[in-house]
């Protein structure tokens, strides 16, 4: 129940923030909507265009993103034209949604006060030195762009309204108490049924006729042959086969050699105060800077549930690994203090408690290490070794397996017979699998002939392989699979009498006639209790019939995982309390969905009352 609603909840959020997430990237790269080439464009938004250039940076960003998210899977879909269009579209709708929400921002002359402006230019990265505002680095960038500063002041402050506009938006998540308390009914109901069982047990009362069991085997004759079969012969090696060994000497000369291996990376120990407010924020600091306890004023004020319990302490975090808001604390030495640091709209102070340079291990401390790589090393050498000899042979004497066997000194071993449903664990690989079935280890008449393969795998497996004996692909005699279709038979027969029989006692029991239930001798007295979350595939079809106590019964007709057939009714609906935490989990959904609901139809209706143009760009 939980999990259901953690990962419905988090669907939400996501959705939720697209655009915030669009905005926050065109408010981090406002020189895409500088001095770009306004005649080429993609897009007008109510006669503002959206640039051609403005649309493929965005777009190589968000193909960075992806590039990120799906890892080495990128590449195998980077060049799909679906995936590219997608991309495209995406970007390009969550920049007429930006344009959009900027003019609506405008038209209702939705401000934020200059100094909010003020205060995010004087904090931006762009224009900090030893972590203060530069006036001089602040009109280079201006004059880079081309601005004056009041425009680009009039930029921001488009950004800044939109955002701020989003942020009131998702924080409107007022639900009704009598929509959460009719949400929580339906989601905390459980349903009885009780049900009847039908097993299928009639199929040895079932008669077959001779020309039924012909007339099956003709139309399936593709169902019951002997598949091909192989015995095959094989040279398998690897470097785990060689037993190798390392002494003392070599262990400190491997030691010295590799030493930069064998450093400790370097670690940090933060604590931090995460506070909602400026206000407190400022007030702690000073008291800090008096001389206060870090550690006591965690546990006593700090917001953040986890570390508070702990003084504050967030423990050893390695050198690349430290998130970019302490990176930004800029703190080098022990029991440094960081100013305060804004974080998701509220504040940190960070405290460097300690740090663990790097430092070399002594040789005892990875002798364990070095005595494997050796071995490994010694493993792979004699494997190249053995492998280049085999090679060697492969093209001295092709297809000459037996020789190859002889002159390398190693024994073969061959498998018993088998086929494609019973392949030995050893060749329960794609590649070893398409060779030997269709690569041609037979040749074209799929005759057994003097082929043999070399096989090189990943992680140094190489495999020489060879047919020794071959069984061609047969239909079998029907007086062998004589039985085998009568079974079939018998039980599709029982089946469709089964079936018969319950529906006819459906159509009974629904017209109300009662008598139905003595003459077969129904009880019902098996019950199940289900939930809306139940994984049971009969779920949503007892949840969609509707139930009022005293009322005519409804009957239903379903099989179950064992292909029985189950007649059942609701018995009986209550509901089960949910816990504090999962009725708050339901209410967090309920709002988060009501916010993408709010986000939607202002959308929609923004977009009803605007005129968008697309333009037709060449090479886009």
């Amino acid at each position: 129940m939980t999990k259901f609603f953690k990962i419905r909840s988090k669907n939400i959020v996501v959705k939720c923030i697209l655009g915030v997430i669009i905005l926050s990237i065109i408010f981090g790269t406002l020189n895409n909507y500088i001095n770009q080439d306004k005649t080429k464009y993609i897009a007008q938004v109510n006669e503002e265009p959206i640039s051609f250039e403005t649309v493929n940076n965005l777009f190589k960003i968000e193909l960075n993103k992806q590039k990120k998210i799906l890892g080495s899977n990128f590449n195998t879909i980077s060049n799909d034209k679906i995936f590219q269009k997608n991309i495209y579209n995406y970007v390009l709708h969550q920049l007429i949604n930006n344009i959009l929400l900027e003019q609506y921002t405008k038209n209702i002359q939705f401000n934020l006060d200059n100094n909010e402006i003020k205060k995010t230019i004087l904090n931006s990265n762009l224009f900090q030195e030893n972590n203060k505002f530069n006036n001089q680095k602040y009109l280079n960038y201006l004059e880079s762009m081309n601005l004056t500063n009041y425009e680009y002041i009039e930029l921001i402050k488009k950004k800044l309204n939109t955002i701020h506009l989003i942020n009131i938006i998702s924080e409107t998540n007022f639900i009704l108490d009598n929509e959460k308390k009719n949400v929580i009914n339906l989601l905390s109901q459980k349903r009885i049924i009780n049900k009847e069982i039908f097993k299928i047990n009639s199929i040895n009362n079932q008669n077959i006729k001779n020309i039924e069991i012909l007339n099956y085997f003709n139309k399936n004759k593709n169902k019951f042959y002997s598949p091909e079969k192989f015995k095959i012969s094989y040279i398998h090696i690897y470097p785990n086969q060689f037993n190798t060994h390392c002494n003392d000497k070599e262990i400190k000369q491997w030691y010295k050699k590799n030493i930069h291996k064998y450093l400790t990376e370097e670690k940090r120990n933060y604590s931090i105060i995460q506070i909602k407010t400026e206000k407190e924020a400022l007030s702690i600091l000073s008291e800090l800077k008096k001389g206060g306890n870090f550690s006591k004023i965690a546990k006593e004020k700090s917001i953040e549930p986890i570390s508070s319990k702990k003084g504050g302490n967030i423990g050893w975090i390695p050198i690349n690994l430290i998130p970019e808001e302490i990176k930004k604390s800029n703190l080098n030495k022990n029991n440094q203090i960081s100013d305060i640091i804004k974080f998701n709209n509220e504040f940190l102070i960070i405290k460097l408690n300690k740090i663990l340079f790097k430092k070399i291990k002594k040789i005892s401390e990875v002798s364990d290490i070095i005595k494997s790589e050796i071995k490994q090393k010694k493993k792979l050498n004699a494997y190249y070794k053995l492998k280049n000899k085999i090679l060697f042979l492969s093209k001295k004497h092709k297809n000459q397996f037996d020789l190859i066997e002889k002159e390398s000194n190693i024994k073969s071993i061959e498998t018993p017979w088998f086929d494609k449903n019973s392949i030995p664990k050893i060749f329960q690989n794609s590649i070893l699998k398409n060779v030997i079935f269709n690569a041609g280890l037979l040749n074209k008449e799929k005759k057994l002939t003097s082929y043999s393969r070399l096989i090189q795998l990943k992680n140094h497996h190489l495999f020489l392989l060879t047919i020794k004996d071959f069984k061609t692909k047969k239909i079998k005699k029907i007086k062998t699979v004589r039985n085998n279709i009568i079974n079939i038979l018998k039980y599709k027969k029982a089946f469709k009498s089964m079936q018969k029989k319950t529906k006819k006692i459906l159509f009974e029991l629904n017209h109300n006639h009662t008598d139905i239930l003595s003459k077969e001798n129904l009880h019902f007295n098996n019950s199940e209790i289900l939930s809306r979350y139940s994984p049971n595939p009969i779920t949503s079809k007892i949840f969609s019939i509707p139930y009022k106590p005293n009322k005519k019964k409804k009957y239903i007709l379903y099989q179950d995982k064992n292909k029985n057939f189950i007649i059942a009714f609701i018995s009986g609906v209550y509901n089960e309390k949910f816990s504090k935490n999962e009725t708050e989990m339901i209410v967090k959904y309920l709002e988060k969905n009501s916010i993408e609901k709010i986000f939607n139809c202002m959308i929609q209706s923004l977009y009803k009352k605007s005129q968008v143009l697309y333009n037709k760009v060449e090479n886009v």
